[in-house]
């Protein structure tokens, strides 16, 4: 008995090093472009979740039926923090269809602070994002000071972008081509100890891999994408409320600058 569980925690140490990531691929025939949108490139870090219990059975389903599943369950929660890390940013936020509060870090330009209330944006930069800014919308941006502002305006709205509230009312699920790639891998155990069931898909080369609890509730927890365009991201502290509140210290309206289209951050 001993040999059989030392072979089954080798086995999963074994996947937990060469899982790859799951997928937002590309649109050269293969998965569509709203799919890549979805699908980030995760972090190995730990992940926070509830002490490992009796299974939940989401390995019984489907490799479709777990990646929507999981995402429903995250919904479910209310409210989730979302760590990501790609190539031109980092996030840490604590995220619900209402309210977001958190950290922004873009590579190369600097790092601010998010907090969304409804409609109402506030974000404060550090001085090497207030100088991008500043450049880009022809107006001053001064550093170390909380702007507030609307989705109607462009910096904030760009501020804004990493929430991706919009989640909570529109969950992410498999479109048909998406689900005809999907695999399902084996049961195996994160950092932390959780047992997650892995679901991948390759296009292109590149493998991308979703991790969904497979005890308590079936959140789903990380995802690691090879793809430099993509996110690799952890989910975590599920049902915990956000608090967005008006922040305090300097505060002023966001000014009018003719930020362009395409994204400052």
């Amino acid at each position: 008995m001993q040999k059989r569980i030392l072979a089954i925690r080798r086995t999963a140490a074994a996947l937990t090093c060469t899982a790859a990531l799951f997928p937002l691929t590309s649109c050269n025939g293969h998965t569509s472009g709203n799919d890549l949108d979805r699908l980030s490139r995760p972090t190995s870090g730990k992940v926070t979740v509830q002490p490992t219990g009796a299974r939940n059975g989401i390995e019984d389903l489907t490799a479709q039926q777990i990646h929507d599943k999981s995402r429903e369950t995250n919904v479910a929660a209310g409210s989730y923090r979302e760590q990501t890390t790609r190539i031109e940013a980092k996030t840490n936020l604590l995220v619900s269809a209402t309210e977001c509060s958190g950290t922004v870090e873009k590579t190369g330009q600097g790092k601010y602070e998010v907090i969304v209330q409804g409609r109402d944006i506030w974000a404060r930069m550090d001085a090497g994002l207030a100088k991008s800014a500043s450049k880009q919308g022809g107006v001053t941006v001064p550093a170390d000071t909380w702007l507030h502002g609307t989705p109607n305006h462009p910096l904030m709205a760009m501020a804004a972008d990493e929430c991706r509230m919009d989640r909570f009312s529109e969950p992410d699920t498999a479109s048909a081509k998406l689900a005809a790639q999907l695999t399902k891998g084996q049961i195996t155990v994160l950092n932390d100890g959780q047992q997650v069931m892995p679901i991948s898909i390759k296009s292109n080369g590149t493998t991308i891999t979703w991790y969904t609890a497979t005890t308590g509730e079936p959140h789903y927890l990380r995802q690691d994408a090879a793809r430099s365009d993509m996110a690799d991201a952890t989910y975590s502290d599920f049902g915990t409320p956000v608090n967005a509140s008006v922040p305090t210290g300097k505060t002023e309206e966001a000014p009018a600058g003719a930020w362009p289209n395409s994204k400052l951050f």
